[in-house]
This record gives C-alpha cells, sequence and structure tokens, in this order.
C-alpha cells in the first residue's frame, strides 16, 4: 500500500496482471463425439469462472520459497494459471509447448492435466530442478482432481435447479450435456527416461 496507512501520498500497488491470448490459424475441428474432447470438458461453472474477463487467484504453487535463488531467474506464477489455460485451450492428449520453461510450471499443468509437454530453457540448471516437481505430480494430480469435483458437487448441492443431467463417470450431476463426460486425469507414475535432454514419461489413469 505504498507510503502505508496515512493520507495523502498512498499509491495504489499493481495488482493485476495481464494474460494475451493468440490463436494461429482457425478453430481446431474434432470428429462427432471425441472421446478426448468431451473427457475434456469443463464444469458449466467453471466455463462461467474461467472465461471471465478477471481472475481472483491467491497463492502461489511454484514450489519455490522467497529467499531460493530460482526465484528470481524465473517469471514464477501460481500453478493455477496455466492449469486454467491448458484445461482451456487443450484437450486430453494433446502437446503444450513451453518455450520459457524456467521451473516447470507450465510443464507440471500439463501433466497433472492429461497432457504431454515440450519445455525450453536457456538456463540448463533451472530447467533441470524440473525433476523435483515431477516427481510430486501423481500426487498433486489426485488432490487437484478432487478437489475439482468437490467443488462441483458444492456447486450442485448450492443450485439444484441446475442439476439437469447425470455425470457418466461420477457420482454428481451436471448443467450441460457436453459435461456429462467429463474424466478427470490424474499421474499413474512418472519415469525419468533421460538426462539430455531431459526427459519424463508420464502415465496417466481416470480419477
Amino acid at each position: 500500500m505504498g507510503s502505508g496507512t496515512l493520507p495523502t501520498n498512498a499509491y495504489a500497488t499493481l495488482e493485476h496482471e495481464h494474460v494475451l491470448l493468440f490463436r494461429k490459424g482457425g478453430p481446431r475441428s474434432f470428429p462427432p463425439n471425441d472421446a478426448d474432447r468431451y473427457a475434456s470438458a469443463f464444469f458449466w461453472e467453471e466455463r462461467n469462472e474461467w472465461f471471465a474477463d478477471t481472475w481472483e487467484i491467491r497463492g502461489t504453487g511454484q514450489g519455490l520459497s522467497a529467499d531460493d535463488g530460482r526465484r528470481e531467474r524465473s517469471g514464477a506464477f501460481p500453478l493455477e494459471v496455466p492449469l486454467r489455460l491448458v484445461r482451456m485451450y487443450s484437450v486430453r492428449g494433446d502437446t503444450v509447448l513451453d518455450p520459457f520453461v524456467g521451473t516447470g510450471t507450465t510443464s507440471l499443468a500439463a501433466m497433472v492435466a492429461g497432457r504431454s509437454s515440450v519445455g525450453v530453457d536457456r538456463d540448463a540448471e533451472l530447467a533441470a530442478a524440473f525433476a523435483e516437481r515431477a516427481a510430486e505430480a501423481a500426487a498433486l494430480s489426485g488432490e487437484l482432481a478432487g478437489e475439482r469435483l468437490r467443488r462441483h458437487r458444492e456447486f450442485i448441492a448450492d443450485n439444484p435447479e441446475n442439476a439437469n443431467y447425470a455425470a457418466t463417470h461420477y457420482d454428481t450431476r451436471v448443467v450441460t450435456q457436453s459435461e456429462r463426460d467429463i474424466r478427470l486425469s490424474t499421474v499413474a507414475d512418472v519415469d525419468r527416461t533421460a538426462d539430455e535432454p531431459l526427459r519424463f514419461l508420464a502415465t496417466h489413469e481416470p480419477y
């Protein structure tokens, strides 16, 4: 809050950052009833939150402490940011490119969302630190899937008038037909398959 609690010289801090969205080419096309696309659907209330013009996201999720030198060498941001974008603009099994991988937050988001990823960084030491985070992917993916389903069930409980359809894979109801086949992914296992370049193989299973 600038100079504190006294008028008149306090100044507003920068509370917003912008996410710029670009599309190369036209909209993607999919076969009718494509299983990966329908499994990757978002819940109706998530759609309303994610596609709004302002997000309020708290917490970090980078796995970096304030005194960690990697924080100063990376553009650290909360895991929730790339996780939403991965879910919004890709489907299960897609490959996400992160040309400035840093500590691997975007690659981790792709991994826990059931996508593949390719990350590039000029700082080899910084990129190598992703090994620590990859090892956490299995437990993290289960936590995130459970939290996502819990929040949806709470939404349905609070808005029973919107419970129009039964979900195919979960004991819950959904608002639209396109949500019925949602299938949340979790990481079953991660194997480090190479050191140069650094490669990981994640196997996924439904939540």
